[in-house]
């Protein structure tokens, strides 16, 4: 029964030290698109509504100074007048998506920059 054990647990021993070195498995890369939702925008002036939708595309990095720097790209995701009574849904906005609206003008980027409609 020794001399069965023998090969037994040399093998064992083999398997161990393989899995020990073993190179890591390589790490996926997953992609998730949080807080995609649809909102619901409205005209109740007396004239038309000029919206402007903006998406944000941002990213931040530590300075050597130990603070935190912020840079954002913003592109158009719609453009859309409503005249009043009329509703507009628009789908699959970012969370953190930007818009301003504007009676009987359209809002340029910088309007909504400087003073966007909190959702």
């Amino acid at each position: 029964m020794k001399n069965r054990l023998s090969p037994l647990l040399a093998m064992c021993a083999m398997l161990a030290s393989s899995l020990a070195c073993a190179e890591p498995a390589a790490l996926a890369t997953t992609t998730t698109r949080l807080g995609i939702s649809a909102t619901t925008f409205s005209c109740s002036g007396t004239g038309s509504c000029h919206y402007l939708l903006l998406n944000s595309l941002c990213q931040e990095r530590m300075l050597d100074d130990a603070t935190k720097e912020r840079s954002c790209r913003y592109t158009e995701a719609a453009r859309f007048r409503l005249l009043p009574g009329q509703k507009k849904t628009v789908a699959n906005l970012p969370a953190d998506y930007l818009y301003g609206m504007k009676m009987n003008g359209d809002p340029s980027a910088q309007d909504v920059l400087n003073a966007p409609v909190p959702h």
